[in-house]
């Protein structure tokens, strides 16, 4: 191949590279309205994978509403930024294209196997001319408008301009986790032993039932009156209360009251005559 075909052909590849590469600290650095934000894109390290892309788009915010962003710390900061970058490229012109329509953005945080609950994304509202932009997160607020563009590099970087941070639910660990089943209670991995507990009516039986026997003890029933009655009053069948039962026979008492009574008939008979 001719060194002049070759020659050109390097050149044509150098200039796509050098059209498509920015830098985007250089960029940011000429607009002293974002120096906070680009600061942070800095010291959080995202600046560096920035420059890595070939197409993009930043959502940078002014100085004057940078609010809390400046205390996080290095890696809930280079989270939170990367929701910030939308791997595509969206000018004001494209941006107008959407006419009252909500679209959902890819940011660079999804590409960074954290994303949870479409933390990955960004939702943008176009309606009567205005933009705004928040989380995908479900019900995440969205009220941070679109105010200008600050620079752009069709088609490969842009820059606009939004009034105030969003805020992307969980990024710095207030996100609630989902809910974890209950345990099941007195399972079959649980002491063969145990028993399910028992309930509050069934806790207080084993109590009364324990009191019962004492109580039939210590509380003798009345007798009733129909037993008062034929306890004093014998029925005629019965023998009187003072009435001797007679002695066995054969016992020696009662022989020797026969021999008296004989005793005192022969008496009787021998007085007589």
């Amino acid at each position: 191949m001719n060194r002049s075909i070759v020659a050109l052909l390097c050149y044509f590849l150098l200039l796509a590279s050098s059209a498509s590469a920015f830098n985007i600290t250089k960029i940011l650095s000429q607009f002293s309205d974002y120096s906070t934000f680009n600061d942070l894109l800095s010291k959080s390290g995202l600046a560096t994978e920035i420059n890595k892309r070939a197409t993009i788009t930043i959502l940078a915010v002014p100085n004057g509403a940078i609010g809390d962003l400046t205390s996080k710390s290095d890696d809930v900061l280079k989270s939170v930024l990367s929701t910030y970058v939308v791997l595509d490229y969206y000018d004001i012109p494209k941006l107008k294209s959407l006419k009252d329509k909500s679209v959902k953005m890819t940011t660079m945080y999804q590409q960074s196997g954290k994303a949870r609950f479409d933390q990955g994304f960004l939702n943008v509202t176009a309606k009567d001319g205005s933009f705004v932009f928040g989380s995908a997160v479900k019900d995440a607020q969205r009220d941070s408008r679109l105010e200008k563009s600050v620079m752009n590099q069709p088609y490969n970087i842009s820059v606009l301009g939004i009034s105030q941070p969003f805020v992307t639910p969980g990024l710095d660990g207030t996100l609630a986790p989902v809910a974890a089943p209950p345990p099941k209670a007195n399972n079959a991995t649980s002491s063969p032993k145990s028993s399910p507990p028992a309930s509050d009516d069934e806790a207080e039986s084993p109590a009364e039932e324990a009191e019962s026997p004492a109580s039939e003890e210590t509380e003798a029933p009345a007798p009733s009156k129909d037993a008062d009655s034929s306890a004093s009053s014998p029925s005629s069948d019965s023998p009187p209360a003072d009435a001797q039962a007679p002695p066995p026979a054969g016992s020696s008492a009662g022989k020797l009251k026969v021999s008296f009574g004989l005793f005192v008939v022969l008496a009787s008979m021998v007085a007589a005559f």
